[in-house]
């Protein structure tokens, strides 16, 4: 106490009643810290994952090529996730994976450096990336397949001489296949509807409501969100597809129908397409893969594409 005294009187406090304060905050920081990682013992595993990340970013400047050797396997989940969503045939993941690479070193990883953001979750930025050349890919491929078609329907299915040209052979085959369309009369827009949707080539307003003339706006707003050619549609599951569109149609007709239901009725419908194109005059040699990409190349308007 003696020693005290002397500060109180001069009215100077020892250095200890000085710091009292910040050691308090200190020490309270420190008890907040512990408590913290005893509640979330994966925090500093967190951390090491976090430095681990930020080095590998570090690698997108200096060695790009690096960089894009260690996110192969992102590369790779995102391609076979989108194989498996039939967005293009398991087979192709290899080619895939080889023009997304092709791309990457040719651009895109110029574009990601540009685009940089420490504050970013780069991660999710990259799987963007990604999946946007998947879908990039898909697009493409889907345009050379069809204009592969054209000698595959006018030669092998349907038999046409060599000396037609193949626009010429495909407009008879789709008059064909508009004439056998007329014939559903008042069910057509049902139909052409369901396999626009099913087929994944993409529906616009008037499609809907050609089928629901009463249909209201907030009903058509999620036709379009799901269904329309840049829809979530694009890389669901057929099972996803399905049940959104039960959903969409019970909500509509007031009924309890199942998706199974609309897989059923669809494939009914191909079926009675495939017996009509079978016999003459057209003779096509036609299984239900051929009759889909038919459908799905007369929608897309294949007479009008360069």
């Amino acid at each position: 106490m003696g020693s005290v005294r002397p500060y109180l009187i001069s009215g100077v406090q020892p250095q200890l009643y000085e710091s009292f304060p910040i050691i308090i905050i200190k020490c309270r920081a420190i008890q907040k810290s512990s408590k913290l990682k005893q509640r979330d013992p994966d925090s500093a595993a967190r951390s090491k994952d976090s430095e681990t990340e930020g080095r590998k970013n570090r690698v997108l400047f200096r060695d790009p090529s690096r960089y894009l050797e260690h996110h192969q396997h992102v590369i790779r989940s995102v391609v076979q996730k989108y194989a498996a969503s039939a967005l293009y045939d398991g087979s192709e993941a290899e080619d895939v994976m080889q023009y997304i690479n092709e791309r990457m070193l040719t651009g895109v990883l110029k574009k990601i450096q540009e685009q940089y953001r420490p504050w970013r979750c780069h991660k999710a930025y990259f799987y963007k990336i990604v999946r946007n050349l998947c879908l990039e890919y898909a697009k493409k491929n889907a345009n050379r397949k069809r204009h592969e078609m054209k000698v595959d329907y006018t030669h092998a299915q349907f038999g046409i001489q060599e000396t037609i040209s193949a626009e010429i052979a495909l407009g008879e085959i789709y008059r064909h296949l508009g004439i056998l369309l007329n014939r559903y009369g008042s069910n057509r827009a049902r139909i052409e509807l369901l396999f626009k949707i099913s087929l994944r080539v993409g529906i616009t307003e008037d499609d809907v409501l050609r089928c629901y003339p009463l249909c209201n706006e907030t009903v058509l707003n999620k036709f379009l969100t799901f269904f329309n050619h840049c829809g979530m549609h694009r890389t669901a599951k057929y099972a996803e597809i399905y049940e959104q569109l039960i959903t969409l149609i019970n909500e509509l007709e007031g009924l309890h129908k199942s998706a199974d239901s609309v897989r059923k009725f669809l494939n009914s419908k191909l079926d009675e397409i495939i017996r009509v194109m079978n016999i003459p005059p057209i003779n096509a040699a036609m299984s239900r893969d051929t009759a889909k990409q038919l459908l799905e190349t007369y929608y897309l308007g294949f007479l009008d594409s360069p």
